[in-house]
């Protein structure tokens, strides 16, 4: 069953990649720019660089980092729903839509990664094991409108059923784009531009496991309709 969701995840993004980069690439491209000039800033020796200046650089960065992401990943969201409906969004059209959950998609996403975060400091697992039960937060705050909290209990209630699938798929998902990016950061570890370039790639091939849990999200809403 997971392999033939992951097939059908691929299938999709080759079909639609060419959308979702003229979504997600020119972010990806402003984020990839300001966190270059930041390190380009920085002295060759840490030790010379004053903690307030470090400090603020890495404020700016991860600030903007986070103000975007609910814009291009809100997009991507209402694209896929779009898809499914069998009426794909316009780029433009599936922007402005992100704007309508700014707020509450930033928040969920927060929320997500601070109990991710607590998870992993309790010995990695349990850190794994909660971003598999909120993986479809998103979803829920997207498409049904839900406010944080509520996206997430769902989430957790809903991916009991999906917890091996979402595991299996996520796991060789990630794991190879990890793999991916340090063998090719090993091969370019002197081209600064070239790593540049490719950070961006890899991070736009990071759609792929939201396409994944998409699916499993669907399914499950399908399993809920009444017969």
């Amino acid at each position: 069953m997971t392999f033939d969701y992951l097939r059908q995840s691929l299938f999709f993004f080759r079909n639609h990649a060419n959308r979702l980069a003229l979504i997600q690439l020119p972010f990806l491209a402003v984020l990839a720019f300001v966190q270059f000039q930041v390190i380009q800033q920085l002295p060759d020796n840490l030790e010379n660089i004053q903690t307030a200046t470090l400090q603020k650089s890495i404020f700016l960065s991860s600030a903007l980092d986070l103000a975007l992401m609910p814009v291009y990943w809100g997009a991507t969201l209402f694209y896929l729903q779009s898809v499914l409906h069998g009426q794909p969004l316009a780029i433009s059209r599936a922007l402005s839509l992100s704007m309508t959950c700014w707020g509450r998609l930033l928040l969920t996403y927060m929320l997500s990664v601070l109990a991710i975060s607590f998870g992993l400091v309790l010995l990695i697992v349990p850190g794994i094991y909660i971003a598999i039960r909120l993986a479809f937060a998103e979803f829920y705050c997207v498409m049904d409108g839900m406010g944080p909290i509520d996206a997430l209990k769902a989430s957790w209630d809903k991916t009991n059923d999906f917890f091996w699938p979402l595991l299996q798929g996520m796991a060789l998902l990630f794991g190879c784009l990890l793999l991916l990016e340090t063998l090719i950061g090993e091969l370019l570890r002197e081209q600064q531009g070239a790593l540049t370039l490719v950070s961006i790639l890899i991070q736009f091939l990071g759609v792929l496991p939201t396409i994944y849990a998409y699916r499993l999200y669907c399914v499950m809403k399908a399993d809920d309709q009444p017969t």
